[in-house]
């Protein structure tokens, strides 16, 4: 087969310096898309795209996408603290699985109501800075984090709704790495697990902003109105601070 007939599929590649390289063929696709998520380099490509085409993207493209990649997110004995629980990175034994998780509840320590340890194999350990062994690390954290956030996070977020006079049909917990909440027009308020990373005030501007949401389904200055009124006139300082605010997970 010629290499000009040879197509693009979705899939994980390997490059020698950019590392893991995850396809995505998208049918909406109309150029190819780059970005780093993590250690992992992401690229969405149209549907039928010639390998060569791809790979003249990558030659032109490559040393500058290199140039932005990210640090390693996590190491060894590195500790990620939120205001209940907290996540340990940590080296297993020889024997342990790859990467796994275990959690403290009953006698937790550094003044948490539970520790999360992710232990990982001398293997791993060698291999920390990888996308594949960085990925399961913060797969392992955001399942960590869900657990969290529906222990603490939720029953705070129906406190406010409670003092503001709001009753939502419902509530969840689910992972969302472009959202941090979402009302549905059921009035469902959904929040992301990455909310238990955020100090108080800024956990409580988001689901303050839900609340708003199911006076107003949409970001009209009505509902303005109503989000400045339950965060006491501090709106648009909240909404700057969470901007700002960088998670430690991708």
């Amino acid at each position: 087969m010629r290499a000009s007939a040879i197509t693009m599929q979705s899939g994980l590649y390997s490059h020698p310096e950019l590392g893991d390289i995850r396809i995505t063929v998208n049918g909406r696709a109309r150029s190819i898309v780059a970005r780093w998520n993590g250690a992992e380099l992401r690229i969405t490509v149209p549907p039928k795209l010639p390998q060569a085409e791809y790979d003249r993207f990558i030659d032109r493209f490559g040393p500058r996408l290199l140039a932005t990649k990210p640090k390693p997110r996590f190491a060894i004995d590195q500790i990620l603290d939120t205001p209940e629980v907290d996540f340990s990175i940590v080296q297993g034994w020889e024997d342990d699985k790859d990467v796994f998780m275990t959690s403290v509840e009953k006698t937790p320590v550094r003044r948490k109501y539970k520790n999360f340890y992710i232990h990982l194999s001398a293997l791993a350990v060698d291999r920390i800075d990888t996308a594949e062994v960085q990925g399961h690390i913060n797969r392992l954290i955001l399942i960590g984090a869900h657990d969290a956030s529906a222990k603490f996070v939720l029953p705070r977020a129906r406190q406010l709704a409670s003092e503001v006079g709001r009753r939502p049909l419902g509530w969840a917990v689910k992972e969302s790495r472009t959202k941090l909440g979402s009302c549905s027009s059921r009035g469902i308020i959904t929040l992301s697990p990455r909310l238990i990373f955020l100090p108080q005030e800024l956990r409580d501007f988001v689901i303050y902003h839900e609340l708003a949401h199911l006076s107003e389904m949409n970001h009209s200055s009505s509902f303005h109105d109503v989000c400045n009124e339950y965060c006491g006139g501090r709106e648009q300082e909240l909404q700057q601070r969470l901007r700002l605010f960088r998670f430690p997970v991708f």
